[in-house]
C-alpha cells in the first residue's frame, strides 16, 4: 500500500511574474520535503481586500501565512513546521495529517 504525500491547500494571490516566481518556489520546497500542494490563484488583490504591495502573498485558512518572494530555503522551513504542527495535530485528533483541512 502506497501512502500517498500529505496535501496542503494554499490560496494565492496576484499576478505576473512575481507570483509565477512564488508559485515555481513553493512547488520545488514542497517537492522537496515530499509535501503536495493545492494552489487555487486569485488574480484579484483589490476584491480580496490586499493592497498591490503585499502581493504576491499566500493564504492559509484565510490569513496571510507569507508576503513578498521569500527564498526557497524560508518556504522550506516554513513548511517544515506546517507539516510537523499537521502531524502533531493529527496524533491527537486521530485525523491522518494529509487529511487536515487547510483551505
Amino acid at each position: 500500500m502506497t501512502v500517498s504525500a500529505p496535501v496542503l491547500k494554499l490560496t494565492l494571490v496576484g499576478v505576473g511574474e512575481p507570483l509565477l516566481r512564488l508559485q515555481k518556489r513553493l512547488s520545488c520546497a514542497a517537492s522537496g520535503l515530499g509535501l503536495r500542494l493545492e494552489m487555487e490563484i486569485r488574480k484579484d488583490a483589490a476584491a480580496l481586500g490586499f493592497p498591490y504591495t503585499r502581493t504576491p502573498s499566500v493564504l492559509l485558512e484565510g490569513r496571510v501565512a507569507l508576503s513578498g518572494l521569500p527564498r526557497t530555503e524560508e518556504i522550506e522551513d516554513w513548511l517544515r513546521r506546517l507539516h510537523s504542527a499537521a502531524i502533531a495535530l493529527s496524533a491527537m485528533t486521530g485525523t491522518p495529517a494529509g487529511e487536515q483541512d487547510h483551505a
